[in-house]
């Protein structure tokens, strides 16, 4: 179901930025990135159907919180049907949001960002103020995971992030659909 879903959003929602969820091979190699043992507080961009989502809350101790902000209505609706967990806090929203809605959430500073959302798709402004703000959300230490398609454009978001964050790593989940690139930044 989760690969219709995704190729009718896509569409209708240029947003959308993949035609089917991410490889759980991906998933359990991006998220082994963070100690989900240890976190307060993760948000998510993009989460689409929740692949990543509930991935995080299996492995999150009962006293964490998972902030999701997706932008697409009908995805956000899926998710919150389909993950019905107390921890989790689903946001019909953009990610540029990301500092009022932390304040709405109550979730304070962030352990971790975890990212999705399609960054070649935003203008080169946005991209730098979405980037800013989620420094600004995460905790001394915390980290932002960008995961995104493999073919990007040179230095879209790595440059970007090394300009940011003191720490950057480049990773890649080549057993995914598309393959991944993600970047792992610490604060």
């Amino acid at each position: 179901m989760s690969a219709f879903v995704y190729l009718s959003n896509l569409l209708q929602d240029r947003y959308v930025a993949s035609v089917m969820p991410t490889s759980r091979l991906a998933v359990e190699k991006i998220c082994s990135r963070i100690d989900l043992e240890s976190v307060r507080v993760v948000i998510e961009y993009g989460p689409g159907t929740g692949v990543f989502t509930r991935a995080l809350l299996r492995r999150m101790r009962p006293e964490a919180r998972l902030v999701a902000i997706e932008r697409n209505e009908a995805l956000s609706n899926l998710l919150r049907r389909n993950c019905r967990d107390t921890r989790l806090q689903v946001y019909t929203d953009c990610a540029g949001k990301i500092l009022d809605i932390a304040r709405r959430s109550g979730a304070g500073q962030a352990d971790c960002v975890l990212s999705g959302i399609p960054f070649s798709f935003l203008p080169p402004a946005t991209r730098a103020e979405l980037l800013r703000n989620t420094y600004r959300i995460l905790r001394k230490g915390g980290k932002f995971l960008a995961y995104q398609t493999f073919y990007q454009p040179p230095g879209h978001l790595r440059v970007p992030v090394r300009e940011l964050f003191p720490s950057v790593r480049i990773g890649f989940a080549v057993l995914s659909v598309p393959p991944l690139l993600f970047i792992e930044a610490t604060k």
